[in-house]
């Protein structure tokens, strides 16, 4: 049998830090993941696939659609060397255009050369906050 919570306010086991439940929802993150270059799952929340389209560049499919495809979307992953820049960024430009169910990303890093280079990260990571539809 299934049960129900009904709550307004949460409030820490003393009673004090109180929060209203209409700022906890919408600050949740309803979709986040951990991958690696060769786009295996190693653990998500709401991620139906990871796409690898070729070197450094990928689809993360969403298994609950956001709301609209104004959502804000984080990424970080590792460095390839202690001297390099590396970026993993949403990229609506050149792959796939971001929507409700799915987003791409770029792998990239810069040895100061003014020179991108993609790569496949060994550890990426993934987070989206928005609303689900």
């Amino acid at each position: 049998m299934a049960s129900e919570l009904r709550v307004n306010t949460l409030k820490d086991a003393a009673g004090n830090n109180s929060i209203p439940m209409s700022s906890v929802s919408p600050g949740v993150p309803k979709s986040w993941c951990h991958w690696n270059g060769n786009s295996t799952v190693k653990i998500s929340l709401n991620v139906s696939s990871i796409t690898d389209s070729s070197t450094g560049i990928g689809i993360v499919g969403w298994s609950s659609a956001q709301e609209n495809a104004n959502y804000s979307c984080t990424t970080s992953n590792v460095a390839v060397s202690a001297a390099s820049y590396v970026t993993c960024i949403m990229d609506n430009t050149n792959y796939v255009t971001r929507t409700t169910t799915a987003w791409s990303y770029k792998s990239a890093y810069s040895e100061g050369d003014g020179d991108d280079d993609f790569f496949d990260s060994a550890s990426a990571v993934c987070s989206a906050l928005g609303d689900l539809a």
